[in-house]
């Protein structure tokens, strides 16, 4: 009913303008002329809004005003659904719903400070146990930031000695990840680990300016979209190394004239054998005009 008088009041008002004298339709037409002329003299150097719309095979979506709405990690076949995340937001909290072969997998609550970011996460994973049954493990963990509202640590609350310690330099680079009694999210070993980040390798490489908005995949946090961490670092990580494993990650990047990623290139220190290409796709939008 809506969209039929919405087409009713739009061909009123193209009636009344056939009948009105053509002096009134002039100053239309200059209009127009007057904003093509301001959309072909916009200078490159205008200000830019980038939201990151397509990461890999991986696909954003967002609400109107900017948050991230759903992420689809793999679109829907003929012989399998699609496999994606939904999100819903309240002033303390953000819930986000993970949904796997039509059913809810996942589902994560991350309750928000006064500046947005996140000091405590629940999770439930809905475990498959048999055609209608399944059962449920519950995660929790707690988030502290330094002064500068970067990451500090991360605990588990139900395993105090599963802890994660973020060291950051002055530049406002993530450095190192040191983890305590943490291995693929099991807590029932003494176990130490670190990862160290470079920004500047190989040595004498520039370093690159982070505008994408992505959490570090190093950090191992809960959601790589939802950027509810603290302050992200400011530059492109280049290389990763672990004290458990010979050689690293290194990775090579191609940016657009904005400086925004439209491509890394993901290598293995060991013979450089490339692992993986991902490219990066965004919605663009003009902050001075919206014509």
């Amino acid at each position: 009913m809506k969209n039929i008088l919405k087409f009713a009041l739009i061909l009123s008002m193209g009636i009344a303008s056939c009948n009105e004298q053509d002096n009134a339709v002039k100053p239309s037409q200059k209009d127009e002329v007057i904003n093509a002329k301001m959309r072909e003299n916009l200078s490159p150097d205008a200000p830019k809004k980038y939201q990151l719309s397509k990461y890999g095979n991986v696909k954003l979506a967002y609400y109107p005003d900017g948050k991230l709405q759903k992420v689809t990690y793999a679109p829907s076949t003929r012989s399998s659904p699609a496999i994606f995340a939904t999100y819903k937001y309240n002033a303390n909290y953000i819930i986000s719903t993970f949904y796997y072969n039509n059913k809810v997998a996942q589902e994560t609550t991350y309750l928000l400070d006064n500046s947005g970011r996140c000091y405590d996460s629940k999770q439930l994973d809905y475990i498959p146990m048999g055609p209608n049954t399944f059962q449920v493990k519950e995660s929790n963990f707690h988030y502290t930031y330094n002064a500068k509202g970067q990451l500090d640590t991360r605990t588990n609350k139900k395993v105090a000695t599963e802890k994660t310690v973020f060291i950051w330099n002055a530049d406002g680079d993530l450095t190192k990840l040191t983890g305590y009694n943490f291995r693929d999210g099991q807590a029932y070993e003494s176990f130490k680990s670190e990862s160290t980040l470079y920004y500047d390798q190989p040595t004498g490489d520039p370093v690159l300016a982070n505008l994408a908005p992505i959490n570090c995949e190093a950090a191992n946090l809960p959601d790589p979209f939802l950027m509810v961490f603290g302050k992200s670092s400011k530059h492109l990580v280049k290389l990763v190394t672990e004290n458990t494993v010979l050689g690293g990650n290194y990775y090579v990047y191609t940016l657009n004239p904005d400086g925004y990623v439209t491509k890394r290139d993901w290598y293995n220190v060991n013979g450089a054998a490339l692992i993986e290409t991902t490219t990066y796709d965004y919605l663009v939008t003009n902050l001075i005009f919206n014509l």
